[in-house]
């Protein structure tokens, strides 16, 4: 836990993060707003210097990826030591079995992004569970001091565009997940509009060149 700011009483402290969890609002790129308006959802401003591990699946592996796998392009632009422990296939249960491993490497950030094989499941599906998945590493992150950026999920085109009613409900859910939690987002969903530029055209589901570079500007951005 973070000692308050010997400048601010502690009772201030409090009134405030009340007042911000009862409005809903939190700093957007510098103005208050709420999730659903911007591409990104900043609560947590402490500059912290360190690794940054990527957990998620293929899409942050980058499996079919054109170019770089967005984890290193995020190297790139922040300077820092970034990790890929993105898993080809896996859903967000394999973040809860895997964010303790993530935890003893000690990193400054961690940059979520699953969620895409939990909505192409064609019968297990189920967006509170998902969620609560979600929910989980976020909260085992801020117990060990850990700065989490979470990520809803992109659209997905050709053959598997019919799972993108899934990907809806999910993305809407980690919106409610971040204001509920309060933890930073980059909103991928939105982000990427119809997918037609940032997706690539072999698969529709994994990232173009383009897509890779928008995903780790947005992160970057929540990296201080």
């Amino acid at each position: 836990m973070r000692k308050p700011n010997p400048g601010i009483s502690v009772p201030t402290v409090f009134i405030a993060a009340i007042m911000m969890l009862s409005s809903g609002c939190a700093s957007i790129n510098g103005t208050s707003a709420r999730p659903g308006g911007s591409l990104t959802y900043r609560v947590d401003f402490e500059p912290r210097p360190g690794t940054v591990v990527c957990m998620g699946d293929s899409l942050t592996m980058g499996y079919m990826s054109v170019g770089a796998p967005y984890p290193q392009r995020l190297a790139n632009i922040t300077g820092r030591n970034v990790l890929d422990h993105g898993v080809g296939g896996v859903k967000s249960d394999h973040g809860v079995s895997h964010i303790q491993n993530v935890v003893a490497l000690k990193p400054a950030y961690v940059c979520i992004l699953y969620g895409t094989n939990d909505c192409i499941s064609h019968k297990d599906f189920d967006v509170r569970r998902s969620k609560e998945n979600l929910r989980h590493i976020v909260r085992t992150c801020r117990a060990n001091g850990i700065i989490p950026v979470i990520a809803t999920i992109p659209v997905i085109n050709k053959h598997r565009g019919m799972f993108n009613g899934n990907v809806t409900k999910l993305s809407q859910a980690i919106r409610d997940l971040a204001m509920e939690e309060q933890v930073n987002m980059i909103d991928l969903h939105r982000a990427f509009g119809d997918g037609s530029k940032h997706l690539n055209p072999a698969d529709g589901l994994h990232f173009s060149n383009s897509g890779g570079n928008l995903v780790a500007k947005l992160f970057a951005e929540m990296i201080r």
